[in-house]
């Protein structure tokens, strides 16, 4: 082939693209506070293209990582139509979202599994999924007042311990650290273990431990490398404080862009939204053994906690659940507190059963889409 005409061919590939991206009905951004090759990054490339081919090409969806807007500017940006879909955490704007920060409180339910399979951040994402969409209409309403229209969630794995110059392993080395907490609940546990409860944005964890400002960081191990924190992280201890991080809106899109929209359209983004959730949870669960071993090789300090320790968290998990009724209900007036905690144990039980066999991200993605969102009519919901 000549030069001119590989310039040619060249031309022509470019031209099919762009023709292809301009016959598109809806072209939507999508704003993440993560980097790209991060686990994060990788499920917005998947909900990119199942949007597409579910909708035929007619909705084509380019993900923005870490430039758009930070995670912190997040909510508003997508309520404001900065963004038309966006990677919303909750617990950072805990007056909008109280009853979905509630449903997150609900994570150190995984602390306590009699028999665990290592799945339960698989089955906490898929009763989150169901409990918002199915039970939970101040859930939607929270969202509906945000002008966000919420269509899937995600979990983390357990939370670590990620500390810098500092070894934990009993109850006594807790006493006095600045521990980096990313909801009211990690703050709670630092503060019962005589620590502090340090609120940062996951995206500041690095300077934070670089400074000194904190001497761990509570969070799963994936953000290791998500966050390059395995450049300032020397000591790791696991299953400390546990619980996941499950106060995530993965997909939560513009209400009015959602509005303009048909039905077919409405339609192939939740069925991205089953397919984000499925991939942000797949990606982070997969990504957790991988980022132990490379700590381990990068030469970073594992430890596991003495038995005392891990048997402190857990009463300390069972102590907990037993208050945030009623501590929501005080300060941010969720009304049902009770109820829904009554109502999340069955459901969490249901999806442990739901999930033993899941394999895979298109395995979860079929379980979620089959179970709840399959179910959800895209010409009523969110109108």
């Amino acid at each position: 082939m000549t030069y001119k005409s590989s310039v040619a061919v060249t031309a022509l590939v470019a031209a099919v693209a762009i023709a292809g991206q301009a016959s598109a009905k809806e072209r939507l951004n999508f704003a993440y506070g993560y980097p790209n090759n991060s686990a994060i990054g990788l499920a917005v490339d998947a909900y990119a293209e199942a949007v597409a081919e579910r909708s035929d090409g007619e909705v084509d969806v380019t993900g923005f990582a870490m430039s758009l807007l930070s995670l912190p500017e997040t909510s508003p940006g997508v309520r404001d139509g900065l963004a038309d879909v966006g990677f919303v955490l909750p617990p950072y704007y805990p007056a909008e979202y109280s009853t979905n920060l509630f449903l997150h409180e609900m994570n150190l339910l995984v602390n306590l599994v009699e028999k665990p399979t290592g799945k339960e951040p698989l089955a906490f994402t898929g009763a989150m999924v169901e409990y918002t969409f199915t039970k939970c209409p101040e859930c939607l309403e929270e969202y509906s007042a945000q002008n966000q229209v919420y269509t899937g969630g995600g979990v983390t794995p357990l939370y670590n311990l990620l500390c810098k110059d500092v070894k934990v392993t009993s109850v006594e080395d807790l006493n006095g650290l600045r521990l980096r907490a990313g909801g009211a609940g990690f703050v709670r546990f630092a503060e019962a273990f005589g620590a502090q409860g340090v609120r940062l944005p996951v995206s500041e964890a690095y300077e934070a431990l670089d400074q000194g400002i904190i001497d761990c960081a509570m969070l799963s191990a994936p953000e290791l490398t998500n966050y390059n924190l395995h450049e300032v992280v020397t000591d790791i201890t696991l299953a400390v404080p546990g619980g996941v991080f499950a106060g995530v809106s993965s997909a939560n899109v513009n209400a009015d862009r959602w509005k303009g929209m048909d039905d077919a359209a409405r339609e192939a983004l939740l069925w991205g939204g089953s397919q984000m959730t499925a991939h942000t949870t797949w990606n982070f669960y997969t990504d957790d053994a991988a980022a132990i071993e490379h700590a381990r090789g990068a030469g970073i300090n594992i430890h596991e906690p003495d038995a005392e320790l891990l048997a402190a968290v857990k009463e300390f998990s069972r102590q907990d659940l037993k208050t945030v009724s009623a501590l929501f209900k005080d300060t941010y007036d969720v009304a049902r507190a009770d109820e829904i905690a009554a109502d999340f144990e069955p459901l969490l039980a249901k999806w442990n059963d739901l999930v033993v066999d899941v394999d895979s991200a298109d395995a979860l993605n079929q379980v979620i889409w089959d179970q709840v969102i399959s179910k959800v009519d895209p010409a009523t919901y969110a109108q």
